[in-house]
């Protein structure tokens, strides 16, 4: 009987101080995405859904920092410093903050000869890092090219590496969203002629202008907010262009 209460003693101590813990993250999300220039800022050497993601779908005082590295690979962010940066910002924020990090690679590391395991290996360890500094991480498969075949279907080889980090995802229960496959479907029902207003010049069909990065960040809020109850509660809904998404109507 004992050993009985001092074990249920020492439950309720370990329920108090987590359910303290609880208790003091105030009710702000900080969003950190990690990825290549799929991801980045607009620049003349990338863009992608992070700046529309960040300054179009989240409502204040949540807030998203945008770590995406054009040129990146799984490899060059963690080697280069990007995802210590990363990691520092988690550990700093999650304290008080419920902190999901994003991870979304593939474009650069697809270009890697040999590099399928190193690919699984370092999102792996990604998962792991963001873990344990008592963040949220979130695989994001990466969004499709916008090269288009002569019957209107989507030509992109990154079909194979969606699925890598869809296997790594299921490995560990870790979240993800397809990117990917999402966007290859709204990218077919639209069309070349309006998916070419959303490039980020002539020519380029990988990266995003403005209009594309908040088109596609808004996708990638909406389909986060499929996953989870707690991001729909921060996010800053726009039904219109959700509904246009979904329908697979151009927006610009």
């Amino acid at each position: 009987m004992l050993f009985k209460k001092g074990i249920l003693s020492l439950l309720a101590c370990t329920a108090g101080a987590s359910g303290a813990h609880i208790r003091n993250r105030d009710t702000t999300s900080v969003f950190l995405l990690a990825g290549d220039s799929t991801t980045a800022k607009q620049t003349n050497g990338g863009g992608g859904w992070g700046e529309g993601f960040k300054n179009f779908t989240i409502n204040s005082p949540s807030f998203a920092v945008n770590y995406g590295h054009n040129g990146a690979t799984t490899s060059s962010f963690i080697s280069g410093g990007d995802w210590e940066t990363v990691l520092s910002a988690a550990s700093q924020h999650s304290a008080s903050k419920t902190v999901y990090v994003t991870i979304q690679f593939g474009h650069n590391d697809q270009k890697l000869s040999d590099f399928v395991e190193t690919y699984k290996s370092n999102l792996r360890r990604m998962i792991s890092d963001v873990e344990s500094r008592n963040a949220i991480p979130i695989i994001v498969t990466s969004i499709s090219r916008r090269k288009y075949g002569s019957n209107g279907t989507i030509k992109d080889t990154l079909a194979d590496w969606a699925g890598y980090a869809i296997s790594i995802a299921n490995e560990g229960g870790t979240m993800y969203i397809d990117l990917w496959k999402n966007s290859v479907e709204y990218l077919e029902k639209i069309g070349e002629t309006a998916a070419r207003k959303l490039d980020l010049k002539s020519g380029d069909a990988t990266h995003l202008n403005g209009n594309g990065s908040i088109v596609f960040g808004r996708m990638v809020m909406d389909l986060l907010c499929e996953k989870s109850a707690a991001i729909k509660a921060v996010a800053k809904q726009n039904e219109k262009m959700s509904g246009d998404i979904q329908a697979g109507r151009p927006i610009f």
